[in-house]
């Protein structure tokens, strides 16, 4: 979260046509690409300590420098909590849409919430969506 209020990825347009400020999303936010934050981790696990013992030093360090520059992909449901959290916060930001791209996987399992107006196809290929969530 930005430290005037606005949740990344939102901003404030200002005053608009009709004299009252407005709140929208300025550009795609592409969920299929974002990772979960990485969270420091202070201790071995058994499986850390088992590579250390068995395999060594080096090639322990060399798989988690592997782990950390090339991430896996973001599950379905890594997408789905993303996506409900950039809901909430822009409906608290009172944004009139919310642009995002997910994995056409995701699209099928997600329920659209009553709060949510329309949901616009803006782009569509065999791996990603792109929609614009109009809020009520």
């Amino acid at each position: 979260m930005r430290t005037d209020g606005v949740p990344a990825g939102i901003s404030d347009a200002g005053i608009g046509l009709t004299g009252h400020p407005s709140t929208m999303i300025d550009e795609l936010i592409d969920l299929t690409t974002m990772q979960t934050s990485k969270v420091l981790r202070t201790r071995f696990t058994p499986t850390d300590l088992m590579w250390i013992v068995v395999i060594g030093g080096v090639p322990y360090l060399a798989r988690e420098a592997f782990r950390y520059l090339f991430p896996a992909r973001p599950t379905v449901m890594d997408q789905l909590k993303v996506l409900a959290e950039l809901i909430s916060a822009a409906r608290e930001a009172k944004a009139k849409s919310l642009k995002v791209r997910i994995s056409t996987a995701a699209k099928t399992r997600w329920e659209m919430p009553e709060t949510i107006q329309k949901a616009n196809v803006l782009g569509e290929n065999a791996d990603t969506i792109d929609l614009e969530i109009v809020f009520a």
